[in-house]
């Protein structure tokens, strides 16, 4: 075997060993089966082939391709190998996220119920989350307000530094009207207590008697309302009656069957009363004039009587 073979080998070796090396480093493991999933992004945000796919913090696998598809919007398809003994369900989320603080990327798988599981070839559904940027951008308003905040309580501040011996003396003074009622009701302690002990007997007896009026107003409220609706009953049903009769009265006096109907209706009944009125008129005149024809022993004939009025 010749010098040159010798380092030739050596120079295959070496190169060989580097470089299953580096891919053992980058979480590569040529010698674990593994399964191939698929995952379809808008935005890969800087994703590279070999960075890791991890569920729960353990690499499972890595990103072993990534294509661009021109034909269908320019979405990223992005290939997984997967170790073979993991098992993935229908549910399963494949979420590009940074992998630590210096933005690394990597695949995050959560993994869902297996009561379906996926075959391998499936496609996963796809999620990006927000890197430290978007959060950073999405929080500069509010960093904006906060800051806008912190120069106007300052401004305060400011215009209140002058007010300090004001607010001392007023604290001052509550301090010592504080210790002023505190002394009253401790030498007034004993009054004090006679008046809350009066006052709660007065209050326990005005509940007594409250109590035993009670009943009494339900009872006078009970008869003033009998009181009440029988009085208005017994005028409705007056009313009702003498309305009732009135109606009666009408109808008999539309109907022409009494004298009344008869009188308003006929005038043959009012002729005859008028013509009887006059008659009897005329009778009690004759009797004025001519008594001796009426109540003499045996009266006169009708022939005298007519003479007597000639």
């Amino acid at each position: 075997m010749s010098k040159e073979f010798k380092v030739g080998l050596i120079a295959l070796v070496t190169g060989v060993l580097l470089y299953y090396g580096f891919n053992f480093l980058k979480g590569i493991d040529f010698f674990s089966p593994t399964h191939k999933y698929y995952a379809v992004y808008d935005n890969v945000d800087g994703l590279n082939k070999s960075n890791p796919v991890i569920i729960n913090g353990l690499t499972v696998g890595r990103v072993s391709r990534i294509r661009l598809l021109q034909n269908q919007g320019n979405l990223i398809l992005v290939e997984l190998d997967i170790d073979e003994t993991i098992t993935l369900g229908d549910s399963t989320v494949a979420s590009l996220m940074n992998t630590d603080f210096l933005g690394s990327k990597g695949i995050v798988l959560t993994v869902g119920p297996l009561n379906n599981p996926i075959q391998p070839g499936d496609t996963l559904t796809s999620y990006v989350d927000k890197g430290l940027n978007e959060i950073l951008a999405s929080a500069e308003p509010v960093a904006s307000n906060l800051n806008t905040t912190i120069t106007r309580v300052n401004e305060i501040l400011i215009g209140l530094k002058g007010s300090g011996e004001k607010i001392n003396a007023t604290i001052e003074e509550v301090r010592k009207t504080t210790v002023s009622v505190n002394e009253i009701i401790s030498e007034n302690q004993a009054e004090l207590a006679v008046i809350m002990t009066r006052t709660a007997i007065l209050i326990q007896t005005l509940n007594t008697k409250l109590d035993k009026i009670d009943p009494i107003l339900v009872k006078t409220g009970g008869v003033l309302d009998s009181l009440s609706n029988l009085e208005i009953n017994q005028t409705l049903a007056s009313i009702r009656g003498a309305v009732d009769n009135l109606n009666v009265t009408i109808n008999e006096i539309k109907s022409e069957e009494g004298t009344l109907g008869k009188l308003i209706s006929d005038d043959s009944l009012y002729n005859n009363i008028n013509q009887t009125m006059t008659d009897l008129d005329k009778l009690i005149l004759h009797m004025d004039q001519y008594p001796k024809h009426f109540f003499s022993p045996l009266g006169k004939s009708h022939k005298k009587v007519m003479e007597d009025m000639k």
